[in-house]
């Protein structure tokens, strides 16, 4: 999902996730109405999400955080609890850091960390909130690198992003909210050259050539 600062996105996925209450529709996610439901109900019944700003529990390893979401968020327990953990650790390229304190992660790594934590309770979908927001070229093809392996073995992904290359890399489909409303949806290369988009929120179509 693609749209200009203000757009609603970050809001839409807070309503998604369960951290704001929606003033009116429904959510229905696998089937389930969710919008009366407490995220940690959500949660469970397979949506998970990360936000814009890494906060990691400082004292917590890498490990500690990913077991923590398995237990809480996926309901595991025991050895499978820690087997979760272990291979969201190992799957987000954060093996050799599993012992490593959350205060001593660096942003890319604080960033691999929020997705971790949210594929450790076994979700279904994850929605992504400028998971690549602060980070360098080189860091962003690390990141996208990990959604495109989570995507190829199954898992679903809303991307909220700023950053337009990680998406045109990734995203199979697209939509543009502007002003609370969609003003488009298609390929990405679709919804990136639809004029409506390039007013709203590029100013200018060169941006597609630019990388």
């Amino acid at each position: 999902m693609v749209g200009p600062n203000g757009a609603g996105k970050t809001t839409m996925l807070a309503m998604v996730g369960g951290d704001v209450r929606s003033d009116s529709g429904s959510i229905v996610f696998d089937g389930n109405d969710v919008t009366r439901q407490s995220s940690s109900r959500r949660a469970r019944l397979g949506l998970a999400r990360t936000y814009q700003i890494p906060r990691p529990f400082a004292g917590l390893t890498v490990f500690e955080h990913a077991l923590l979401a398995a237990q809480e968020a996926g309901g595991y327990r025991g050895v499978e609890a820690k087997n979760r953990a272990a291979e969201a650790v190992e799957q987000c390229g954060m093996k050799e850091l599993a012992n490593v304190a959350g205060a001593q992660l660096r942003l890319l790594d604080r960033k691999r960390l929020e997705v971790a934590r949210a594929i450790a309770g076994g979700p279904s979908l994850v929605l992504l909130d400028e998971v690549a927001g602060g980070l360098s070229d080189s860091e962003v093809d690390e990141l996208t690198r990990i959604i495109l392996e989570l995507r190829d073995r199954g898992l679903t992904f809303l991307w909220v992003e700023h950053v337009v290359h990680a998406l045109m890399a990734t995203a199979e489909r697209m939509v543009c909210l502007s002003g609370g409303a969609f003003i488009a949806e298609g390929t990405p290369r679709e919804v990136l050259e639809h004029p409506q988009v390039v007013e709203s929120y590029f100013g200018s179509s060169t941006f597609i050539e630019a990388r």
